[in-house]
């Protein structure tokens, strides 16, 4: 006899897991339509459920900013694949810039919605993240290059013009194509 208090208890964390989920989409759709600061009620109203769910399952809307940063990065990642360190270096260059312009655009509202790319403490560990994994791809992409130079600071400088905060400055006064070109230009008088 299977114990119904037990599978009452499973039910529960299913809708619970399944409701969580739904306010992290939500917040993500929200964002994506261009809600700059999206409320508890709109999340809410949209995810069809009440404002006192959306604070029993994330306790604060900064903490519901996090996950779904989290959920973000990790769903876009595989946008951030190192290109392979041969052929021609400026062909790499436009490579990772549209890699990197398809990985920031899916995240860049979110960030918008956060205030900045470090707007809610719980966003750290996903620029952290973010940063470690776009240092390495900079390394397999141009580790010709940038062994040959020498010299660590270019690869930092290399990081600056191709990283989030390079990103956020840029869109602020482009379109992301415009964006993506003058980060381009940025990397290859790095690189070559």
């Amino acid at each position: 006899m299977p114990d119904d208090g037990r599978m009452a208890d499973d039910l529960r964390r299913a809708r619970s897991a399944q409701t969580r989920t739904r306010l992290v989409e939500t917040f993500c759709a929200l964002a994506a339509d261009g809600a700059l600061h999206p409320t508890a009620r709109q999340i809410a109203e949209r995810a069809g459920c009440s404002v006192r769910s959306v604070f029993h399952h994330f306790h604060s809307l900064a903490v519901l900013i996090d996950e779904a940063l989290a959920v973000q990065s990790a769903r876009h990642r595989p946008l951030l694949a190192a290109i392979p360190a041969r052929g021609d270096t400026a062909g790499r260059v436009a490579a990772l810039c549209r890699q990197r312009r398809l990985y920031f655009e899916e995240l860049l509202p979110l960030y918008r919605a956060a205030g900045a790319p470090a707007g809610t403490p719980g966003a750290a560990p996903v620029l952290a993240d973010d940063r470690a994994r776009m240092r390495q791809q900079l390394l397999a992409t141009f580790g010709p290059e940038l062994a040959a130079a020498g010299d660590r600071t270019r690869l930092e400088a290399l990081e600056l013009a191709t990283g989030w905060e390079a990103w956020w400055s840029l869109r602020a006064d482009h379109t992301p194509a415009g964006a993506e070109r003058v980060m381009a230009r940025s990397a290859c008088s790095l690189v070559v």
